[in-house]
C-alpha cells in the first residue's frame, strides 16, 4: 500500500465530508429563521477566514496528483519520515474527528452558528457531547489538526495548524463563556463546574444542585 497516496485520498475525503455536513447543517440552522442578538467582532471573524485560507492552501500545496509528475512539492522540504503506524493513526483520528462533528452538529441543531453569537432563542446544550465537555467543537477540531499532522507527514503543517488553531480557540473561548454566562448567569457557572473545557472533567463536581 502506498501510504502517502492514501493519506492524500483519506484527507480530501475527510474535508469534503466536513464540508459538506458544515453546509447541511447551517442550511437548517439559518433556515430557522432566529435574530442573533449578541455577535463576535468583524475583526476575529476576518482572522479566522484568513486562518482557513492558509489551511486549505497548505494542504492542496502538500496533497500530490501523482499523474501530474511536473506539479510542484511545494512543500516537501518539511517532509517527515514518520512510521507507517503513525500515518494509520493518523487516519483512525481523521474518521473518529469527523463521527465526533457530526454528533456535535446533531446536537446543536439551530444553536449552531459559522460565528460565536447568540440567538434570541438560543438554549444551554448540555447533552450529548455537551453532557461533560463545554465546547466538544474544539476538542474536534484539535483531534483532526493531530490526525493532518500524521497523515502529512509534515512539520511545518503540523506546527503552523496547530498554533495558529491554539490561538484562535484561546482567544475565542473566553469570550464565548463570558457571552454565555451574560446570556444564562449560574445555570451556566454550574455547568462549568461539573464540566471539563476540552475534555472530560477528572474530579467529581463540588456542588450536586441541580437547574
Amino acid at each position: 500500500m502506498d501510504i502517502d497516496l492514501f493519506s492524500n485520498y483519506l484527507l480530501i475525503t475527510v474535508f469534503t465530508l466536513f464540508s459538506i455536513m458544515r453546509i447541511e447543517h447551517y442550511r437548517r440552522a439559518r433556515k430557522a429563521g432566529y435574530r442573533t442578538v449578541v455577535s463576535e467582532s468583524r475583526k476575529y471573524s476576518i482572522w479566522l477566514s484568513v486562518f482557513i485560507c492558509y489551511e486549505v492552501f497548505t494542504l492542496f500545496a502538500h496533497i500530490r496528483i501523482r499523474s501530474l509528475d511536473w506539479a510542484p512539492r511545494l512543500l516537501s522540504w518539511a517532509a517527515l519520515d514518520l512510521p507507517p503506524a503513525l500515518r494509520l493513526l493518523g487516519a483512525l483520528l481523521a474518521l473518529a474527528a469527523l463521527a465526533l462533528f457530526l454528533w456535535i452538529h446533531r446536537t446543536l441543531g439551530s444553536n449552531l452558528s459559522a460565528t460565536l453569537k447568540i440567538k434570541e432563542n438560543h438554549t444551554l446544550v448540555t447533552n450529548g457531547p455537551y453532557a461533560l465537555v463545554r465546547h466538544p467543537m474544539y476538542t474536534a477540531f484539535f483531534l483532526l489538526h493531530i490526525a493532518v499532522f500524521f497523515l502529512t507527514a509534515n512539520w511545518f503543517i503540523g506546527i503552523t495548524w496547530l498554533v495558529g488553531l491554539s490561538l484562535i480557540i484561546v482567544l475565542r473561548v473566553i469570550r464565548e463563556e463570558a457571552m454565555l454566562i451574560d446570556r444564562f448567569g449560574d445555570k451556566y457557572r454550574f455547568y462549568m463546574d461539573r464540566t471539563g473545557r476540552f475534555l472530560p472533567p477528572t474530579r467529581v463536581a463540588r456542588s450536586s444542585t441541580k437547574c
